[in-house]
């Protein structure tokens, strides 16, 4: 599961370096801001960066499906984010384990504003996505960095996420693992193409806003939304998607799940 919002607005794709604290995104009248903070390592609080790449994604889709399928708020995370990776085949051994560990201490550190605009209302979210944490403390000070064993949502969060939560097929999200770009187009689609009422062009422009970086220019970007696309359509195909002059046609398509 994920939030319907977050299936609309997105991490970066990359590492934007620790220096950059606050990032935004926005796609219609959804916008994303998220705001890196600091996490206590058990004597002094440390700096950490903003969450980013497909790593960050599947570790916020897990804890969703946890919350939303367990009915809690509280998850746990280090044991079953390993069995979860482990079931999509991505090993957590050596490196990948501290890049996994790095992105948990980044989202748990992170606050969030999430805001809807729907023409008649403005609804925000704002303040630390959780607000709770509990971790295990290193023996000796040269092992890992502390990092979260268990995470707890924050009440508002959790509340939204309840209503609005998106259901989404675990074999397209071990086949687009790899691919932070095919997991946003995945979970845009699973959330936009039942809502379609008529066939809908969205421009490459608005497409580039919502999936690209800035720096990127706009034939660099189609090609890469476009081979990102065909991935997409490999595991979800009841999506009615197609490229027309201009951008991409939005007909109404079944929900993956």
């Amino acid at each position: 599961f994920s939030h319907s919002l977050l299936c609309q607005v997105n991490l970066p794709y990359r590492n934007p370096g620790d220096e950059l604290r606050v990032y935004q995104r926005q796609s219609g009248g959804v916008a994303l801001r998220i705001q890196a903070r600091t996490v206590f390592n058990g004597r002094t609080f440390d700096e950490v960066g903003l969450p980013y790449g497909p790593r960050a994604r599947l570790l916020m889709l897990h804890l969703c499906s946890l919350a939303v399928k367990q009915q809690s708020r509280v998850v746990e995370v280090d044991r079953s984010f390993t069995a979860f990776c482990k079931s999509l085949g991505i090993s957590i051994t050596g490196r990948n384990l501290r890049a996994v560990r790095d992105q948990i201490r980044r989202m748990s550190a992170v606050s969030m504003r999430l805001a809807l605009n729907t023409g008649k209302d403005l609804v925000v979210f704002q303040g630390m996505m959780f607000d709770g944490l509990r971790a295990e403390m290193p023996l000796h000070a040269d092992q890992e960095p502390l990092w979260s064993s268990e995470v707890r949502f924050s009440q508002a969060f959790y509340d939204s996420l309840q209503k609005h939560a998106v259901p989404l097929d675990l074999r397209a999200i071990k086949a687009l693992r790899h691919s932070a770009r095919g997991l946003d187009i995945y979970c845009w689609l699973a959330s936009r193409l039942w809502r379609v009422k008529k066939p809908t062009k969205v421009r490459w422009t608005s497409l580039k806003w919502q999936f690209g970086q800035p720096e990127q220019n706009l034939e660099s970007f189609k090609r890469a939304f476009k081979a990102a696309l065909v991935q997409v359509k490999v595991v979800y195909p009841e999506a009615r998607v197609e490229i027309v002059r201009g951008g991409v046609k939005l007909t109404t398509s079944a929900p993956p799940i």
